[in-house]
């Protein structure tokens, strides 16, 4: 349920906030675009069920038939991280964010990946983009303050820590509500 929420949440900040980076004015192909998120969305709806074999089969698929989609490459890349595959999961975060910069659910995942490999620099750096992206992003916030708090540097750790819980009072609630049902 959580990768769905997480999946789900991608989608609606990219159709929020963000402009398609393959909009049918740019390359005249409206059929091909629909038809990538549609295998995207079969995917998630496969990840969610944690079948992620076939999730990463209708994630490959939609690459191909769209490779400048950046979403296909972000949820590959979150597939592939539950695996455990990390380096591979970074090479195509590292696309995706190639492809839309300014993704900052994208940014976030992939600092999540950095700090599944404790490199906490690199994962702050990804947090920081977050934030850059969208600054009332709690969870970018929350991670980045855990990073800190692991490198023993509690007054920034604090910092980031409260300003998670002041823009969603809640999320410690649910960290600890999702970390019991693991």
């Amino acid at each position: 349920m959580f990768l769905l929420k997480v999946i789900d949440s991608f989608f609606k900040l990219k159709e929020k906030k963000y402009k398609d980076n393959n909009s049918e004015d740019k390359r005249g192909n409206k059929q091909k675009i629909i038809n990538s998120k549609s295998l995207v969305k079969q995917g998630e709806i496969e990840a969610n069920k944690q079948n992620f074999a076939k999730a990463l089969t209708f994630f490959n698929e939609a690459i191909r038939m769209d490779p400048n989609f950046d979403c296909s490459y972000g949820d590959k890349a979150l597939i592939l991280d539950i695996l455990g595959k990390y380096n591979e999961s970074i090479i195509l975060y590292s696309k995706a964010l190639e492809l839309n910069p300014n993704n900052p659910i994208t940014w976030h995942n992939k600092g999540l990946t950095f700090l599944h490999l404790k490199e906490l620099d690199k994962a702050i750096k990804c947090f920081d983009n977050a934030i850059s992206n969208d600054e009332a992003y709690s969870k970018a916030w929350y991670n980045k303050g855990k990073c800190f708090e692991m490198q023993g540097n509690i007054e920034k750790a604090q910092f980031c820590l409260s300003t998670a819980k002041k823009l969603d009072p809640f999320l410690f609630t649910k960290i600890k509500m999702n970390n019991n049902k693991n």
